[in-house]
């Protein structure tokens, strides 16, 4: 069968992100190419670096929402030290990042680009600090399959198979969430943003099954979820909703009017598409509401259950969401900084200056930073940041920044003699083990 996305969706797809993303604040040196779903969303964020153009994709509220530069500023940078007070910023110097496999070596893994079917892998989201979930492809972006891998055996189990809904065609997986005992993904069809459906599966193994569907404007998922009884998810514009895992209507979530969803049971005042800076943090589960308390001058500022980032003249600034330990990590001090992405653990941002990483991830906790992901010969280099729809749990690339070949003709080429048969995964639930 004949994958019918092409080079033409691909286009469409970037030029939608990039109408779609905010603007840029900041001068940024090099640009960006994106390996990126053809279609109206993006739900892998694969980046390598040129010199031309920009092109800026923003795949969640809490996305990377600009893009990865070179970089311009000076090779130390300039650390801002935790404070005491909210509005004071220490600065001290701090040498460039090492490789993540030298700073977290019990989080990096080397795994196959293929499973022993042949069909092609991608790492979705992380089970545990040693098991990745990854999901199996027939073609260019059609999932076949969940798999797990095991990191301390190298050893790969089949989980679940991923039907498509009888009657639609060009349909796609676009999200998957892990629950505690549960296993969820959305998905849509091609070029139709007014039907989505739900699925879910044991997280031991098992049949999958349909869940329910929905229509319009609760079609238009930017952020999802799974408990232990129901499915979450935020829509285009705000607002939250739920529907039972054993099926039903869905039911707008109390207090959750105009919010997104960060990772439940926490929400945001500000979505996708929205440039102010986030004022509040709400627990969906409770009520609670914690204000926001950026810096002044900052713009961008997002904030997660505990952490919070946003853009200053100086570079990005981290802080707690009470504005306590505010520091500018010095990996992204520096004025042509762009705003960080936030994850399980800690922040992804670009790497600063003459470094042959292309980013920088950054644990808040330890104040430990390491590079992750390199710089080609060509200076160009991608990443993958798995298919969670909340904050990420794993990293992905490939050694020496080479882009791998997709299964079919339809994926973008790449330069000659790319091809890889190994991952560099990294698992950043092993990052908060001790």
């Amino acid at each position: 069968m004949t994958n019918d996305r092409n080079e033409a969706d691909l286009i469409r797809v970037l030029a939608d992100a990039a109408d779609h993303a905010p603007a840029l604040t900041r001068d940024l040196a090099g640009a960006v190419r994106v390996r990126t779903q053809a279609r109206r969303r993006t739900h892998r964020a694969r980046v390598a670096l040129v010199c031309a153009a920009v092109v800026a994709i923003a795949t969640s509220p809490w996305a990377i929402r600009g893009v990865l530069p070179g970089g311009s500023g000076p090779e130390g940078g300039v650390f801002a030290g935790a404070s005491e007070a909210p509005g004071t910023v220490e600065v001290s110097r701090r040498p460039i990042p090492r490789p993540v496999s030298e700073v977290w070596p019990k989080a990096v893994s080397r795994i196959p680009t293929k499973a022993a079917d042949g069909l092609t892998y991608q790492p979705a989201a992380a089970l545990s600090p040693t098991t990745l979930l990854l999901i199996a492809e027939s073609s260019f972006e059609r999932a076949a399959r969940l798999d797990t891998y095991d990191t301390t055996t190298g050893h790969s189990e089949p989980l679940v198979r991923l039907p498509s809904p009888e009657g639609r065609r060009n349909y796609y997986v676009q999200r998957i969430e892990v629950g505690t005992d549960t296993i969820a993904w959305w998905g849509d069809v091609q070029d139709d943003d007014t039907w989505a459906d739900f699925w879910v599966a044991p997280r031991t193994g098992g049949t999958a099954r349909q869940v329910g569907e929905v229509t319009g404007a609760l079609a238009k998922v930017e952020g999802f979820g799974v408990t232990r009884d129901s499915l979450v998810w935020s829509v285009r514009g705000g607002g939250v909703y739920r529907m039972p895992l054993e099926g039903g209507a869905p039911q707008p979530v109390p207090r959750a009017e105009g919010l997104t969803l960060i990772s439940w049971p926490w929400a945001s005042d500000v979505s996708l598409h929205d440039d102010r800076n986030q004022t509040k943090l709400v627990n969906l589960s409770t009520g609670q509401t914690l204000p926001v308390n950026p810096p002044e001058g900052a713009e961008q500022f997002r904030c997660g259950p505990v952490w919070c980032s946003g853009l200053t003249k100086e570079g990005n600034i981290v802080q707690r969401v009470d504005g306590s330990d505010r520091r500018i990590p010095s990996a992204f001090s520096g004025p042509s900084a762009a705003p960080l992405r936030m994850l399980t653990t800690g922040f992804l941002g670009p790497a600063q200056g003459p470094s042959p990483r292309l980013s920088v991830l950054y644990d808040p906790e330890t104040d430990k930073a390491a590079g992750f992901g390199e710089r080609t010969t060509k200076d160009q280099g991608w990443y993958g940041v798995g298919r969670s729809s909340t904050l990420p749990s794993v990293l992905y690339t490939t050694p020496k920044g080479i882009i791998p070949k997709g299964p079919d003709a339809s994926e973008p080429t790449c330069e000659e003699k790319c091809t890889t048969e190994k991952y560099l995964v990294v698992n950043l639930l092993a990052i908060l083990t001790p």
